[in-house]
């Protein structure tokens, strides 16, 4: 199982590092375009599409691996003990939110299945399932640091500090 979960966390990584590399040059493409007078009107839906799929998912992979601004000021003080419940706590917090993004990302989903770009014949659901589908995959990263930090508890040394 955790090989699978490395092949797909490094699949994810390839996936969006490309996609964004891709959303780059079409705008470029299309600014471009536009210089020579044949503007590109797909473009600008193709790249608000990439968009929010690689800031969204993508900020899975910063998630996993500790990329993410955190702001440790007064809990690196605490004890350790004390600092890693908190970062169980946190985490948990974060499942939460992360749960009623999912829900509430998949309603916004379904709601929008009528809605089309307006130079795509596409439905605009195809940007709003990224919301729960990065939830899902933080949801997973979480769960298994929520794991880790429980089954690494009684450890001497500090949380490690990420980023």
């Amino acid at each position: 199982m955790k090989a699978f979960y490395r092949g797909f966390c490094k699949a994810q990584e390839n996936l969006f590092s490309f996609l964004f590399a891709a959303m780059v040059a079409l705008v470029f493409l299309s600014a471009l375009a536009r210089g020579l007078g044949h503007p590109l009107a797909w473009s600008l839906d193709v790249a608000q599409l990439l968009l929010c799929w690689t800031s969204l998912v993508g900020a899975d992979v910063a998630f996993r691996e500790g990329k993410f601004i955190g702001l440790d000021l007064v809990t690196r003080r605490l004890p350790i003990k004390i600092q890693k419940i908190l970062e169980i706590v946190v985490l948990v917090l974060i499942l939460g939110a992360l749960a009623i993004f999912a829900v509430y990302g998949t309603s916004l989903s379904i709601a929008s299945w009528k809605r089309s770009f307006q130079s795509l014949p596409i439905s605009y659901s195809f940007i709003t399932i990224a919301l729960p589908v990065m939830s899902v995959c933080m949801g997973i990263t979480a769960v298994l640091r929520v794991i880790d930090r429980v089954k690494n508890f009684k450890a001497n040394c500090a949380p490690e500090v990420e980023g």
